[in-house]
């Protein structure tokens, strides 16, 4: 089974890897990410304009919530703008379902909090 912890951190590595494919597949089919980018392929032209702008940096996780059918974590995500060099802190909230007994991101809440 995979953790919803190592999931969120794992994130940030596929993000510097440019592994678009392995953060596309971490959101379920049904998640509000799923909908917006409806293909990898559209997914991957979002994706390569970022990496332009953004440089994950860190997360931290601060609570997480578990049962058998779901789970939630609230964690901080920070990004610095590349153009600045400006911090940008995400306090973000995820919640899991589980998609043939693998946890999968089914929607995330964020407010934005901006650092020089």
């Amino acid at each position: 089974m995979n953790n919803i912890e190592n999931i969120i951190k794992d994130r940030i590595s596929h993000f510097k890897n440019k592994d678009y494919e392995k953060i596309y597949d971490i959101y379920s089919i049904d998640s509000e990410f799923r909908q917006f980018f409806p293909s990898v392929e559209v997914y991957r032209e979002h994706f390569f304009k970022l990496i332009d702008i953004f440089l994950p940096v860190n997360v931290e996780i601060y609570k997480v919530l578990y049962n058998n059918e779901w789970a939630e974590i609230l964690f901080t995500e920070n990004v610095e703008n590349i153009e600045d060099g400006n911090i940008i802190t995400y306090y973000a909230k995820a919640f899991f379902i589980k998609e043939d007994n693998i946890w999968k991101i089914i929607n995330e809440k964020r407010e934005t909090s901006y650092k020089k």
